[in-house]
């Protein structure tokens, strides 16, 4: 008797644990198809379509969401094992998009995203994607075609945008000529968001964009061979944050009368900047033979007074000058500076037998500093050297955060050290991360 008891006690659990479930089910299956599809939209198109197995509920409706995603990292980690799998990934990537592109039937896309390694073997893909994407509306185009997912490729092998999309180029080999010109022209100025990593783009391209897109407030490029030649200028423009980096073939770049936030570049060389009042957060990155502060001093001079984020990328060019020279460089005055990132690569020190001291001079000059940071990406080889002290002293008042990133125990990490420990006046953190 107690034995049946328990049994019937068992198969009721077990029911009454079914119902919970069933119950649950249906509750989620009573929500409108809008709510549903809403919530997919957070997924990335993989994650959302497997949802097509929960039920017959549950089968078409990821394909109404407005965030495709084609993110393939798990693609990438493969490859980045065994190199010998990138072609097949590639043709396995290709058709998973096309085939998830078919399958669409969403009215305008907030978000179209493409994460993987392709080069100009997939152009007539991704041309097609771009038709699509264009002709729903879309808001956020991210092509991010990094080599590995991380390296800018050789230029000669990137895929090339296709300027007839837009009406520029020779647009006879275009599908469907006429009615996708048609949808380009009403429906490419939703863009809000344009990131182009190992894309070759124009200058007639981007400011094609910037010219006719009233609601463009982001652009990236990182590694675009083509791209010689771009004016961002007019108070008109809705762009607030900039990007041009690794696009080393850059002959000029003219940033005049805008309300740009931030920029991010690598040819400050060639940088033209004029009347730029809101330009609050720079990052420029030296070339090599060039002197980095130079460039800074003279082609960011109307905008160093009102800068509060400064980041300083010296992996290529500033220790190529003795860093008795660097120490006692004269920077201008950072009045509004609050936080400095300088980054630079150990195995450049090492060999030159440079100091970190060089960026003193800058520190120096920015007497409301609040916060410095310290990338470095090194080899643990320590050249032998003498520890260095700082030729020159003064107090840093305001400076109460310092971080090291990529931090080993070496002179040059602790010359500064020392520098910071002799100078902070209301030091109350030090943030040392080895990874």
């Amino acid at each position: 008797m107690e034995k049946r008891l328990r049994l019937s006690n068992k198969f009721a659990l077990k029911k009454c644990q079914k119902e919970v479930c069933i119950a649950q089910e249906d509750h989620i299956s009573q929500l409108p198809d809008e709510v549903l599809v809403y919530i997919l939209s957070f997924f990335t198109v993989k994650e959302a379509a497997d949802t097509s197995l929960l039920s017959r509920r549950w089968l078409n409706l990821w394909t109404y969401i407005d965030h495709l995603d084609f993110d393939a990292t798990k693609y990438l980690d493969q490859v980045a094992v065994q190199p010998k799998l990138q072609k097949g990934h590639m043709d396995k990537y290709l058709t998973w998009v096309n085939s998830a592109l078919q399958k669409f039937k969403g009215q305008r896309l907030d978000q179209f995203r493409v994460y993987y390694d392709l080069n100009k073997f997939a152009q007539h893909d991704i041309d097609k994607w771009l038709e699509l994407a264009f002709s729903k509306k879309v808001q956020r185009l991210e092509l991010d075609l990094l080599r590995c997912g991380y390296f800018t490729r050789n230029f000669d092998s990137c895929y090339t945008f296709p300027e007839r999309l837009l009406g520029l180029g020779d647009s006879s080999s275009c599908s469907n000529n006429l009615q996708i010109l048609s949808l380009i022209n009403q429906n490419f100025k939703s863009l809000k968001v344009l990131l182009l990593k190992s894309v070759n783009v124009t200058g007639q391209v981007l400011e094609f964009f910037l010219r006719n897109c009233p609601f463009l407030e982001r652009m990236q490029v990182h590694g675009s061979g083509t791209l010689k030649n771009l004016e961002v200028v007019g108070p008109s423009l809705k762009l607030r944050h900039l990007e041009i980096y690794s696009c080393f073939n850059v002959k000029s770049l003219k940033i005049c009368d805008t309300n740009l936030i931030s920029l991010r570049t690598s040819a400050g060389k060639v940088l033209l900047l004029k009347n730029v009042p809101m330009l609050v957060d720079v990052e420029i990155l030296g070339m090599p033979y060039t002197h980095l502060l130079d460039d800074i001093s003279s082609h960011l001079s109307c905008a160093l007074s009102q800068l509060e984020v400064l980041t300083v990328n010296a992996s290529l060019s500033l220790f190529d000058y003795p860093h008795e020279d660097l120490e006692h460089y004269n920077f201008p005055e950072l009045m509004k500076l609050k936080k400095f990132v300088f980054i630079t690569f150990g195995n450049s020190l090492r060999v030159s037998g440079q100091s970190l001291l060089g960026c003193t001079s800058i520190i120096r000059a920015a007497p409301q500093l609040k916060e410095f940071e310290l990338k470095l990406m090194s080899s643990p080889f320590e050249a032998k050297k003498e520890c260095k002290k700082a030729a020159i002293k003064r107090p840093l008042h305001h400076l109460k955060v310092v971080k090291f990133s990529g931090f080993y125990t070496g002179l040059f990490q602790l010359e500064l050290v020392r520098y910071f420990l002799e100078n902070v006046v209301a030091l109350e953190k030090i943030i040392i991360d080895p990874g």
